[in-house]
């Protein structure tokens, strides 16, 4: 979501659905469907759009008690695992429902930035990466914001 789309969430309680960055990741999924591969060269324009939208935007994100991001392991025997993030209050609203579920924790609702997940995969070496709007797009992306 945009920062100011976000403010004006904050204050008025509009805007709460937009994000630049959903709409190339349903354009590129769309695409990779018809084209049946997601090498083709078709697919760069949109990906060096959601490349260069990816660190305009913040995200909604999961946390537990001690601010910790909701942590979705690779596999039972790894350490290593990914992060949910949501690109809008509408995607956070649906996909942290459906996630609570799963924890116990009391979970809140924190924002980050492309640099706050960057600090993430700076001081924590088994930060994997994040899945965007897990329970629709499921879009994911490696800890430095590349797919």
């Amino acid at each position: 979501m945009n920062p100011k789309d976000y403010e004006d969430y904050q204050k008025h309680n509009v805007k709460a659905s937009k994000s630049q960055l959903k709409e190339y990741i349903q354009i590129y999924a769309d695409m990779a469907k018809k084209l049946k591969s997601e090498d083709s060269l078709e697919l760069e324009a949109v990906k060096g759009n959601i490349r260069e939208t990816y660190p305009n935007e913040i995200y909604f994100t999961l946390v537990d008690e001690v601010e910790k991001p909701v942590k979705l392991t690779l596999t039972e025997s790894s350490k290593e695992y990914i992060i949910p993030l949501f690109t809008d209050i509408r995607e956070y609203a649906i996909g942290s429902a459906k996630i609570s579920k799963l924890f116990l924790d009391k979970l809140e609702m924190k924002v980050l930035s492309a640099k706050d997940i960057s600090k993430i995969a700076e001081e924590d070496e088994y930060f994997h990466g994040f899945v965007i709007n897990p329970h629709s797009q499921n879009f994911n992306m490696d800890r430095d914001g590349s797919f």
